[in-house]
């Protein structure tokens, strides 16, 4: 039977993958960058490296983005103390500004450590399986009636966005 703080480990974990993935898709890189170590690391296919230079490179692939989409499984983790390992699997759909959707079957294989206290990744590897082109838009669109997704401050869910990133400004003190 799992330790309160086993379980608790894998809430924080969870909760770390799911804001990154929030994070992302609605253009935040400042949150998504909360959810790593300061010292990470991150091979992502395109780009590999230091989780600063990730982000750098971020800001200039996500200006040839139109939206991402993030669909999490339920981690799978293996506890060791203060590491994890941690597989995500991942359907992942990339709009570029120009140009046709590319849909993607990954896996995010990270490297979690616990460090002051605080879980977040300090590896992480993204496996692609599978992609190909995405899905041509449907020929008869969905209403107008339907609330749309955004990046930034449009969003409907923006208020969540801010919450997530006062909690954490809270937790740091």
């Amino acid at each position: 039977m799992p330790t309160v703080d086993e379980l608790l480990a894998r809430a924080e974990i969870g909760d770390v993958l799911a804001r990154y993935a929030h994070a992302i898709d609605r253009g935040d890189r400042e949150l998504a960058r909360t959810c790593y170590h300061p010292d990470a690391t991150d091979d992502h296919g395109r780009f590999s490296g230091t989780v600063d230079e990730l982000f750098e490179f971020f800001e200039t692939y996500g200006a040839t983005l139109e939206s991402t989409f993030h669909f999490m499984s339920p981690p799978t983790i293996a506890l060791d103390g203060e590491r994890a390992e941690v597989e995500t699997y991942c359907l992942y759909r990339r709009q570029p500004v120009e140009g046709g959707a590319v849909f993607q079957g990954l896996r995010y294989f990270d490297i979690f450590e616990r460090r002051a206290g605080r879980w977040l990744i300090a590896e992480r590897t993204v496996i692609l399986d599978w992609e190909h082109d995405a899905p041509p838009l449907p020929a008869a669109a969905s209403p107008p009636t339907w609330v749309r997704g955004s990046r930034g401050d449009t969003d409907p869910a923006a208020p969540l966005t801010r919450s997530l990133a006062a909690s954490l400004r809270r937790r740091a003190g």
